[in-house]
Formats: C-alpha cells, structure tokens, sequence
C-alpha cells in the first residue's frame, strides 16, 4: 500500500520540504514535523490514531560511524516494538538534503543554461571538500558519542538558523583538536563514564576524511552538505553569484531551489530520489 503521508523534519518552508514535493508520487502528502527528537513515537502514536493511514518518515542520516561506499538509495529504518522489527520508513544515503542539492549533477539540471561550467564547479567542491576534512573528522567524531544528550558537533558563528561554522583559519587541525577537547571538558562526568577518547577517533577519522580517505572518496555522502556549501562562497563568488545582500552561496542554493521547483520530473535526477519514490509506492507494515 502507498505512503499517505511522509513525515519529515523542518517546517513547510524549508527545502527538505520543497524538494520532496517534487519527489513523491501523486497521493503522498508530505508533512513538516519539526524536530527529529521523537519521531519514533510520534509515527507510532499516529498509526494507531489513523490505523487507516499509511504513515511513514524520511530522516537526514547526519553523521555516523558507518564508512561503507554509498548505495544510492535511502536506508531502511526500524523500530523494535514487543520484540518485533516494525519498518518506520527511510533515512537518506547522504548526510542531508544539501548534499543532494550541490551534486554537480543537480547543479546542471536545476540551473540549465545559467549553471556555471560544470568543471570549474567541481574543482570548486573538491576545493571546499579539502578545506574542512579536519573540521569534518572532528564533528563525526563528537557525533558518534552514544549517551542520551551527544556533544555538540560543531563550533563557530551561526551562519544561518542551526548551522554554525567556523572562520577559515579555525579549521586547521590544531584548532580542532582544541574545540574537541573544549566540548569534552563540559561534559567530561558524562565522558568519563563511557570510558570514550573522542581525540583518538578524531586521529582515525583525519585519515578518512583526508585526500584519499575513504570519507573523503565520497564527501558527498559523508561531509555536511552545509559546510560544503557554506566553504564554497568565494568560488561560487568567482562563478557569478554574487552576496545580495546574502553570502553567494546562499544565492546559489535559492536558484537550485527555485529550478527544482519549476520542473517537473524532478525525481529522475538521482538514482536515491527516483528509489525513494519507488519505496513511497511500495511501503508495507508488517
């Protein structure tokens, strides 16, 4: 039986939203539920109230300790309910809807003739991917802490709502490093009790989301699409897009935004989105 409504987080403006719009087949609604904090209980309280509805839930996958290569289809997700696997819905293949957004591929089809060369634009990401590999390792490796309240992942100005990020020269390793060991220090009773050494994951994980690494062969999936984003202003600057009066990265991603929603197979971009569609029609509860 199809999916009748798709939870996913954020509010009706935000471009998970937008994006899936153009994702879902006709008949699936597509519901902004705010924070991911207790969607689990939410999506089963709603099955029983609606026992007629087909409810299911999208959610970004954010960082995680899983460095396996990209499958290009969103990852099942369950919940153990009376000690049975109940199917709540899907989580992305990549960190978040960014992700998808800066993929050259979206780039080209949401732009048209106004995308700037395609090649150039690589060399652009590929430049921001490199610049905030060690920035990357430190936020997965404060995220994979697993007690009920994790660290905060990252550190810097708020660049817009939720996203903070640093100064470029607060991305050295050295810098991050210090961070860690700040964001440790306030909850280092919580710290001590799980016996974790963030800093020796951080060492492990410079390998991987350095050149060569197996993170950073694919930071598409595993860098946030945010930080990729937001690392790429002045290049994107040197591309056309200009601050007005928001940085130009910004402008970038409000023209993608704006070309995804005037087209109108939107879904056959990406293997993940024309998957993710398929799912939607196919959804089964046990």
């Amino acid at each position: 039986m199809p999916v009748n409504t798709l939870y996913c987080e954020g509010d009706i403006q935000s471009i998970d939203v937008q994006v899936l719009l153009k994702i879902v087949p006709n008949g699936c609604v597509v519901k902004p539920i705010g924070s991911k904090h207790g969607f689990r209980q939410r999506i089963l309280a709603a099955r029983e109230i609606q026992p007629n509805m087909m409810i299911a839930r999208l959610k970004d996958r954010d960082f995680d300790d899983d460095n396996s290569k990209p499958i290009n289809t969103p990852h099942e997700w369950y919940a153990t309910v009376k000690n049975q696997q109940v199917p709540l819905g899907w989580y992305w293949d990549r960190k978040e809807i960014e992700n998808y957004l800066i993929a050259p591929e979206v780039v080209k089809l949401a732009l048209g003739d106004k995308a700037p060369p395609i090649d150039k634009y690589q060399t652009a990401l590929d430049k921001s991917a490199r610049k905030i590999a060690n920035y990357t390792a430190a936020r997965i490796a404060l995220s994979c802490v697993s007690y009920p309240n994790p660290p905060f992942n990252g550190w810097g100005d708020e660049r817009e709502p939720g996203h903070f990020f640093p100064k470029e020269r607060g991305l050295k390793e050295s810098d991050c490093r210090s961070e860690i060991g700040h964001i440790i220090a306030h909850k280092k009773r919580a710290m001590d009790a799980l016996k974790i050494n963030i800093l020796d994951q951080f060492e492990q994980l410079l390998e991987e989301c350095g050149e060569g690494g197996e993170r950073f062969k694919h930071y598409l999936t595993f860098f946030a699409g945010k930080d990729l984003l937001y690392m790429m202003r002045s290049e994107l600057k040197k591309l056309g897009f200009k601050d007005s009066p928001q940085p130009a990265c910004y402008v970038f991603r409000e023209r993608i935004r704006r070309g995804i929603q005037s087209s109108s197979d939107v879904w056959t971009w990406l293997p993940e989105w024309q998957r993710l569609r398929e799912l939607i029609s196919e959804f089964i509860v046990k």
